[in-house]
């Protein structure tokens, strides 16, 4: 049986993350690079999803929040890039004496690909002329993204888990 991994594009390509201090991402590279080390020994096959916020805004775009995402527009391209992806996952499943879905494992507090918690702000507009931009918090829910994944999945009728890295790198460890 071979076991399959759905993973957000940065677990794999940081390159596509928003240029920030890469310090503040020690934690979140310490769990990446434990699952790397675990999907390798056990030889578990891995599914990249697409970056929206690289593919819409490239590597130049600044930091964002759930609700500058939270639109038709963002939303359907968010639907047309997995559309692909669920197909394959819904070819997989309906061999599941071959294939396991392991789960789709997320990236927490990204806007577009956090699940059990994504970054929120009230802001929008001109910088130009402000004394500062409001405060980002986090939200206990789905960034965009994967909100559409989770519909994407119900309408496909998979039952795959949304996991975080450290629940992947528990998951992963387990088999």
């Amino acid at each position: 049986m071979k076991n399959i991994l759905v993973v957000s594009h940065c677990i794999l390509n940081n390159a596509s993350k928003v240029a920030q201090d890469e310090a503040g991402l020690a934690e979140e590279y310490y769990y990446r690079n434990e699952l790397m080390k675990l999907v390798l020994d056990k030889g578990i096959q891995l599914i990249q999803l697409p970056c929206p916020e690289f593919i819409m805004y490239g590597a130049g775009r600044w930091g964002h929040v759930k609700d500058q995402f939270d639109n038709a527009f963002f939303r359907a391209n968010c639907r047309e890039m997995l559309t692909p992806v669920m197909m394959q996952l819904s070819e997989y499943a309906s061999y599941p004496d071959r294939f396991n879905i392991l789960g789709l494992v997320t990236v927490e507090g990204s806007p577009s690909c956090g699940y059990g918690l994504t970054c929120r702000g009230d802001w929008g507009g001109e910088l130009e002329g402000r004394e500062s931009v409001p405060q980002v918090r986090m939200a206990d829910e789905p960034g965009v993204f994967m909100e559409v994944a989770g519909e994407l999945c119900r309408e496909y009728g998979l039952a795959i888990s949304f996991l975080s890295i450290p629940e992947a790198v528990s998951a992963v460890t387990d088999l």
